[in-house]
């Protein structure tokens, strides 16, 4: 059996752990296990050629070929094996992993201790691991991966290398492509994602039904999200996908789902797989499509409308002919002299940190109530279930939530003490918590699955995901999507903006001087709108920001 050089390889992947400690997709079951193939009609739309071996390469010129070739994923990365040994070829494993070399900085080859042996030296900015879990690096890692010689009918072949392949940025965005899982939140009122990254070929989507099927979430294991498959269930014999139609083969397992779970299955795949009509069959037989009578569940919550700000003698929706009013919440709002708003998605409750710092609750009808009159309280988030969000900003561990009528319910989390909560937002599905954190060592922006129970209650927050944010001076978070979350962050003499893909790279949204709140009014951000020095900004362009004309005390956070 080969002997495989990857001790440093090994010790990138604990740098990811440690930057990204308790990740969503730690893992809590078995593999992916390996499984007939899914015939996908509609195959790439790009795809890179890579070319063989040169006869008379140098041992120099074969990696540098060999690394080029595994650009290529086609047929399993037949072109990049053909660089290796026979038996190499058999024990190498490219899916194990996918690391992304730093933009603009090349990689060096040279000579290794022992004879017939180079390094492959470059500096990591991103892994893919063998779930397909992205995970973006804080600051790159420089990593030196071992390969060994051969001369095999007189030319040289590669018999040992790393498993994995090393990518350019460019090169991951052609050769892998974002599969999106969803799962249940406990309500099952919304589908919540999980990114993945899987390698381009035609069992792409295979693997992507497999991942779903293992559910190798952390969150899934604990109850965060929920699947509908009954365990141990998994892909069958035959299966096919075309366009706007997927025929889903699974194993008998199945069949002990009730109909409600049946109904959920189909939509779980049908948001996997992007394709609206979903049949599925056991052993090749069909499973009955009983309706359930189930509301199908949402996948893309967005708040609807315009912006909503407060000016302080105004509170109300951002229209061409001023602020319009909400309902009666508009005079709560005004009239308590509001600094903080979150406000429902049905418009009719808000949770608000009014001018005597304390958090109160409003609804239509409903005379506003105090639920966290505390010392030194952060702007309050609201959730779809109406439970309040509320901390003390000195103190991270001193987050709570409070039910609309007042009653405290404890969350359990790893929160620091030491560390302070710049800010809190719920997702708008309520399986997430956002936190931006200032903590002794610098920034951290954290991702937290909710655990609830009966009624919804909030009980836990658990396995953080940690965001590669910039070292300098937190000031604000918000969500963007279901799948991603947008950042303001003091660095030197400028505010930068940041969106970060949960499970995906980060983009750099340019800067606003001065900038001091970020919220978004769609699902995209295009729709982020940021606050600096009383007036309101809108992104123009892919790191530009213009005035809107707007001047605002303050944006509200709408679910």
């Amino acid at each position: 059996m080969p002997k495989f050089s990857k001790g440093a390889y090994l010790a990138l992947i604990a740098v990811v752990a440690v930057v990204l400690t308790g990740c969503v997709g730690v893992p809590m079951a078995s593999e992916v296990q390996t499984g007939p193939r899914i015939d996908e009609q509609d195959g790439a739309q790009y795809e890179i050629v890579a070319s063989g071996p040169v006869a008379g390469s140098t041992q120099e010129q074969i990696l540098t070929d060999f690394m080029n070739a595994v650009r290529s994923p086609s047929r399993d990365y037949s072109v990049a094996r053909e660089f290796l040994t026979g038996a190499m070829s058999e024990a190498w494993n490219p899916a194990a992993s996918a690391t992304v070399r730093e933009r603009d900085k090349l990689p060096t080859i040279a000579p290794a201790i022992d004879e017939d042996s180079l390094t492959y030296s470059f500096s990591a900015q991103a892994v893919v691991d063998e779930r397909g879990i992205y995970s973006e690096l804080r600051s790159p890692v420089s990593q030196t991966l071992a390969f060994e010689f051969e001369r095999v009918g007189g030319e040289w072949r590669i018999s040992t290398a790393p498993p994995g392949v090393v990518l350019t940025l460019s090169g991951f965005e052609v050769s892998f492509e974002e599969q999106v899982l969803y799962y249940f939140d406990p309500s099952f009122a919304y589908l919540i994602p999980d990114t993945r990254w899987f390698a381009v070929r035609e069992s792409s989507q295979t693997r992507a039904i497999q991942a779903l099927l293992v559910a190798d979430s952390a969150w899934v294991q604990q109850g965060v999200v929920l699947t509908a498959f009954p365990p141990s269930t998994t892909l069958g014999t035959t299966s096919s996908l075309t366009s706007g139609r997927a025929v889903v083969d699974l194993s008998s397992e199945a069949l002990a789902a009730n109909n409600v779970a049946r109904d959920r299955m189909r939509q779980q795949l049908a948001a996997t797989l992007h394709t609206p009509i979903v049949l599925i069959t056991v052993d090749g037989r069909e499973l009955p499509d009983t309706t359930s009578g189930q509301n199908a569940a949402v996948i893309e919550p967005g708040s609807a409308g315009p912006l909503v700000v407060g000016t302080g003698d105004e509170f109300g929706f951002s229209t061409s002919d001023g602020l319009s009013a909400i309902t009666e919440l508009s005079d709560v709002v005004t009239a308590a002299g509001a600094t903080a708003v979150a406000l429902s998605a049905d418009r009719l409750s808000a949770a608000y940190r009014a001018g005597d710092n304390a958090v109160y609750f409003a609804s239509v009808g409903v005379a506003p109530r105090v639920i966290d009159s505390r010392d030194e309280l952060v702007a309050p988030s609201l959730d779809p279930f109406r439970f309040v969000w509320s901390a003390q900003g000195a103190n991270a561990a001193s987050l709570t939530t409070f039910a609309v009528d007042g009653t405290e319910h404890p969350v359990q989390s790893a929160l620091p003490a030491d560390s302070q909560i710049v800010s809190l937002d719920v997702s708008r599905d309520g399986a997430r918590l956002l936190v931006y954190l200032s903590t002794p060592s610098g920034p951290q922006l954290l991702v937290y699955g909710i655990v609830r129970q009966q009624g919804n209650v909030p009980v836990q927050l658990v396995e953080p995901v940690a965001l590669p944010v910039p070292t300098g001076v937190a000031i604000d978070a918000a969500w963007v999507g279901t799948s991603s979350v947008a950042t303001l962050t003091a660095v030197d003499d400028s505010v930068e903006v940041t969106a970060y893909n949960l499970g995906g790279p980060s983009q750099d949204l340019g800067t606003v001087d001065g900038a001091s709140q970020i919220v978004t009014t769609g699902s995209n951000t295009d729709g982020l709108r940021v606050l600096s020095e009383g007036e309101v900004w809108r992104p123009q362009g892919s790191q530009a920001w213009v005035r809107t004309g707007l001047d605002a005390s303050f944006m509200a956070v709408q679910q």
